[in-house]
């Protein structure tokens, strides 16, 4: 009996860690700003995104712009907005534009996690929107500096980026309610698929990752009662139980990775929300693969410890 009581309090122990490194690992990336400043470095030099994100700020600042931009530039607008755009992802401003979308992405997901766990109003929009409007704003800011070049165009510089900057800061949609997402600043990701992922559940979790420190301390504790209620010489199996559990968990964790897959959404949309799946996918992967050979190691470490206390014990007979 006592035997299996440890075992299970073993595998609990592995189960209990493999949680917390996952927790720990989920926190940072939903509640800190490194580890998407990691993944959008490689985001940025997508070749299929860079294609694309001309031409959605192009839209943007085109269908968008105030009336109140100076007439005589009417007829040259479009060319000016175009270059502007297009000239976009060489410009050496662009991966700090592109840091802030995921950054403001990121803050965004989180206010209406928030929002729904909370019950607000509104449906349970719980999908990433890719908020573009840092991006808008570097084309506005090319697009200004283009007028600015040709003799007198600094008044028209100032009038072109003024009324830009306050046509796109109209635009920003508000972050819950009915609206939630509805602003052409905000491309709806569709991650997590909300036919698969409820909202309210996952606004519960993501309350929740902040406690993982908790599970590292009760991993410990059932870790440690594990080997006190052990029958003296079977505590190896202790070790290999939790390395065993820990390494199926990597496995996993592994094989869930690499199942990720976007749906429900084309164009930009789907690009980009391609681009962060394999950013997380190879920020998280060698997590899984640390776990598992963590593991492995505490496993092997059982089994010598198991082969040594039955030498010792035939030695005595």
């Amino acid at each position: 009996m006592r035997t299996v009581l440890s075992l299970v309090l073993a595998v609990l122990a592995g189960l209990l860690a493999s949680l917390a490194l996952l927790g720990a690992r989920l926190d940072a990336l939903v509640h800190t700003p490194g580890p998407l400043r990691q993944i959008a470095g490689p985001m940025s030099e997508d070749p299929g995104l860079r294609a694309a994100l001309p031409g959605q700020v192009t839209s943007l600042v085109q269908e968008n712009l105030p009336d109140q931009v100076p007439s005589f530039l009417q007829e040259g607008l479009m060319e000016l907005v175009r270059g502007a755009a297009d000239g976009l992802v060489r410009d050496d401003r662009f991966p700090g534009a592109w840091s802030q979308t995921l950054e403001q992405t990121r803050v965004d997901w989180v206010q209406r996690l928030e929002a729904v766990e909370a019950g607000a109003d509104g449906p349970a929009d719980a999908t990433l929107h890719l908020q573009l409007a840092p991006l808008a704003g570097l084309g506005v800011d090319r697009m200004a500096e283009s007028v600015g070049m040709f003799p007198g165009g600094e008044a028209a510089g100032r009038a072109v980026r003024e009324g830009a900057e306050q046509a796109l800061a109209d635009l920003q949609g508000p972050a819950t309610g009915d609206d939630a997402g509805a602003s052409p600043l905000a491309v709806d990701l569709n991650i997590p698929d909300p036919a698969q992922v409820s909202g309210q559940r996952l606004a519960q979790v993501v309350s929740l990752l902040p406690q993982w420190p908790w599970l590292v301390g009760a991993a410990l504790a059932a870790g440690l009662l594990a080997l006190l209620t052990a029958p003296r010489g079977r505590r190896w199996g202790v070790l290999v139980a939790a390395g065993g559990t820990a390494v199926l968990a990597g496995a996993i964790g592994w094989w869930a990775l690499g199942r990720l897959e976007v749906t429900g959404v084309s164009g930009l949309a789907r690009l980009a929300a391609q681009s962060l799946t394999e950013g997380v996918r190879e920020y998280a992967l060698p997590d899984t693969v640390m776990l598992m050979a963590g593991g492995a190691l505490v496993a092997v470490l059982g089994v010598l410890a198991g082969l040594f206390s039955r030498g010792r014990a035939r030695r005595r007979r």
